[in-house]
């Protein structure tokens, strides 16, 4: 059964190709509606191809393979064509062209290459991330986990991909979901999270919502604080040492109450005195060194009078001030008739005085080498024999000595035994020279000044350019020679202020520094003495203001110059 032409016609007209038959190479035989739209172009069956269709587009199609389907461009299009060669029985050669065009289909397709493009770049964004990046869906499915969390957490990614964060807290993978918390209140929510009950980090989930107000993503970023909560342990245990620091300052500070002359402003001396408080409370073997005058003395005191035999006999002999024949007797004691001149009942030595106490050897690099010999044997043996006597006297003193001198050098020289010195050498602790603790001359001063104030009722006060002097002067002699010079200058100064011309001429020549120094140069100073500042300004306050009576002549004047009420400096002045 034949086909009717108006049948393949209409079938041809309803196609969704574009059908174009084309006679002699160039003559259009027939062209469905399909193909006209596709290649945009009226015209009648008879007329020429060439005339309907440019030159350049229609070799395109004329240089098709037979077989085959062929992507071409026409006219803005993206075109999918194939060719086929027809013979009639009349063997008359047509070529029929079939078309589809595939725009809107390639448009798709690279927006699709886009999309998975922009995929591949986010993914890769994701997983660059140094910090660990976790995403869910609006109901807590994990959807993404990028390689840091895996890092950080321990966790693979195979293990909560497609679980549910609700799951996963039941399941003990971490201890609380913060994306379940961002869900529940719509809106950033921050936690320290617990991953298989031993790592810690922290989260931080932010929901991300649709245009009409539903989350559809959580986005959580995790970072790990382990190293954050070590250094958080470790600034809690250095505070607290810090403080267990500062309640023994404290303590020591306020043991130093009983021992007024030793006053710390220097970070060395502050270590001296924090093994004096350590050594204390113990009975081994001090050896205090320092120059003549740094206060060896007070701070055998103060170890003493913190000690396990603080209300024991304290005993303190100068063994350079003693002559050389009485020094063992004052040490050992003697019997009645040991020799001329001997006490009838005999006398105790300084050990026996010091039973049960301390004993301070003052100076001992100056004992000679036989009683050296003679005071080994007795804190070796831990008992004595006095002049003249037989019965050996058990003793039981905490010893502690003393020397300005090197002793490891005499031992070195052969003046001093080398056994004596390592028996008395057990904890060794250096005085630093007044010269290197500058910061603590003013207070020295002050107290000093204070202490003669009381002692001779009187109300002396130094001139801010004394203090500036004594503050740079050398001091050979340290803290024995300060409190002379002070004592000197209360005792010999015609007037209440304390001027610079009370100071001996050496002062001036053996300087340390800054001469030539300005009254307003005292406020620096001050500061550098590690005063507080209530102390500063009172002691500023205090010589500015009898400064300015002496220039003006009267406390009114004074007043109204320094433009304060003349019962503000009256009331001062009593203060």
């Amino acid at each position: 059964m034949e086909i009717n032409y108006k049948i393949m016609k209409q079938v041809l007209n309803n196609s969704i190709n574009g059908v174009v038959i084309v006679e002699n190479s160039d003559d259009i035989l027939y062209m469905n509606k399909k193909a006209r739209e596709i290649l945009g172009i009226q015209g009648k069956r008879n007329e020429k191809s060439n005339e309907i269709l440019k030159k350049d587009d229609l070799s395109k199609l004329q240089n098709l393979d037979i077989e085959g389907f062929h992507k071409i461009h026409y006219n803005n299009r993206i075109l999918v064509a194939s060719t086929l060669s027809i013979i009639d029985e009349e063997n008359i050669k047509r070529r029929a062209y079939i078309l589809q065009d595939i725009s809107k289909y390639e448009a798709a397709v690279e927006e699709i290459s886009k999309y998975k493009e922009l995929t591949y770049t986010l993914e890769a964004i994701i997983n660059s991330s140094y910090d660990g990046i976790y995403v869910t869906d609006g109901e807590a499915n994990t959807l993404i986990v990028n390689g840091a969390y895996e890092r950080i957490t321990g966790i693979k990614a195979s293990e909560v991909l497609g679980k549910n964060m609700k799951d996963l807290e039941k399941n003990g993978v971490l201890n609380q979901s913060s994306s379940i918390l961002a869900i529940e209140n719509r809106k950033p929510i921050t936690i320290r999270q617990v991953i298989r009950r031993d790592k810690e980090i922290l989260v931080t989930s932010t929901p991300v919502f649709s245009s009409n107000g539903d989350i559809t993503y959580v986005v959580t970023n995790v970072r790990d604080i382990s190293n954050l909560v070590n250094l958080k342990n470790e600034l809690i245990d250095t505070k607290a040492l810090n403080e267990r620091y500062l309640t023994e300052l404290q303590h020591i500070k306020n043991k130093l109450v009983n021992t007024p002359e030793i006053i710390i402003k220097d970070s060395n001396m502050l270590k001296v005195m924090e093994m004096a408080m350590r050594v204390a409370k113990v009975d081994t073997t001090v050896l205090l060194s320092g120059e003549t005058g740094v206060g060896k003395g007070q701070l055998a005191d103060f170890i003493h009078k913190n000690s396990l035999r603080a209300k024991e006999n304290y005993i303190e002999i100068n063994c350079g001030a003693i002559p050389e024949n009485l020094i063992e007797s004052e040490l050992f004691g003697y019997e009645k008739g040991a020799f001329t001149g001997a006490n009838k009942q005999g006398k105790m030595g300084m050990f026996e005085l010091a039973s049960k106490g301390t004993l301070l050897l003052d100076e001992v690099s100056e004992l000679s080498l036989e009683l050296q010999v003679k005071l080994l044997k007795a804190l070796e043996e831990k008992k004595i024999y006095r002049i003249g006597g037989e019965k050996p006297i058990p003793i039981n003193s905490r010893i502690i000595a003393a020397s300005n001198k090197d002793l490891k050098q005499m031992v070195e020289k052969g003046s001093f035994r080398d056994d004596l010195y390592y028996r008395l050498n057990v904890v060794p602790i250096h005085i630093f020279p007044l010269r290197e603790r500058r910061d603590e001359i003013i207070p020295l001063c002050l107290k000093f000044l204070e202490d003669f104030n009381k002692k001779y009722a009187m109300n002396k006060f130094f001139a801010p350019i004394t203090l500036n002097k004594l503050l740079y002067y050398n001091w050979p002699g340290n803290v024995r020679e300060l409190k002379n010079l002070v004592e000197r200058m209360v005792v010999i100064a015609p007037e209440d202020e304390l001027t610079e011309e009370l100071l001996p001429e050496y002062i001036f020549n053996n300087h340390f520094s800054k001469e030539n120094l300005s009254h307003t140069e005292i406020g620096k100073d001050l500061q550098c003495s590690d005063m507080s500042l209530k102390e500063a300004t009172y002691e500023f306050e205090k010589s500015y203001i009898r400064n300015a009576i002496k220039k003006y002549g009267s406390l009114k004047k004074a007043a109204k110059n320094l433009n304060i009420d003349p019962s503000t400096i009256n009331r001062k002045l009593k203060r």
